[in-house]
């Protein structure tokens, strides 16, 4: 198995989500349907957003570049590059406040 350099995928993810509506990208690292363990490398542009949506398992955030808001019902963190935290078992969602990569880890449960 070859490693990869996550950094060599940010500029093809930085234009798929500068051409997109929703000002975002994801890229699918690991997993799919029936595994467990799943990681996407989500690109949002300055002002994107990933909405409120549920949490299909435990989950973690990485910030790889840029400036996010991790926020949910009760709170909020603000995030920068190289800082993580562990999302909460309910409705989240993602802002960017500038141009942004993230590493979406979740080990789906059920």
């Amino acid at each position: 198995m070859e490693p990869v350099r996550l950094s060599d995928i940010y500029p093809s993810e930085r234009e798929r989500a500068q051409q997109s509506s929703s000002g975002r990208s994801a890229k699918t690292l690991k997993g799919g349907a029936g595994q467990v363990l799943g990681q996407v490398l989500l690109t949002l542009e300055a002002g994107g957003e990933l909405a409120d949506h549920n949490n299909p398992g435990e989950a973690t955030l990485l910030v790889l570049s840029g400036d996010v808001t991790l926020g949910w019902a009760d709170g909020s963190v603000r995030l920068a590059e190289g800082e993580y935290a562990v999302i909460p078992q309910e409705r989240h969602r993602v802002d960017a406040h500038t141009d942004s990569v993230v590493l979406l880890s979740i080990a789906r449960t059920g």
